[in-house]
């Protein structure tokens, strides 16, 4: 016969819904709060220009970068801006680093309006 089984249709019905979510979990209709997520690469500029300059060797110590990684990143690296990038790539590297954690750094140094600047200039999304 020419129609399919039940469980063909079955299965001819769930096709979309999970080339679209590969695990088959559930998704939220909204997308998840992104500050949870680990930072991307192209966040590090966001997060650089939130900060100020002359406070960001603090930033990167309440962000619990080693003394001596700093200290490595200004020897082995000229220009400030590459050496905040660095900095903050080692960071990541050796942490769960989330953008929670740099609100937070923020705050703790008295620095809520450079986390809300932060917060606006991130683009929302995955």
């Amino acid at each position: 016969s020419g129609t399919a089984s039940p469980e063909q249709q079955a299965l001819l019905w769930e096709q979309p819904r999970s080339l679209a979510q590969p695990h088959g979990e559930v998704q939220p209709s909204a997308p998840p709060e992104p500050r949870g997520a680990l930072l991307q690469g192209s966040q590090l500029y966001a997060v650089i220009d939130a900060v100020p300059v002359r406070r960001w060797k603090e930033f990167m110590r309440v962000l619990e970068l080693r003394e001596a990684e700093i200290e490595l990143v200004e020897l082995e690296v000229t220009h400030i801006r590459d050496q905040q990038y660095e900095m903050l790539k080692r960071w990541c590297q050796q942490t769960s680093a989330t953008l929670d954690r740099v609100f937070a750094a923020l705050e703790h140094m008295d620095l809520a309006g450079c986390a809300e600047a932060l917060r606006r200039s991130l683009p929302v999304g995955p």
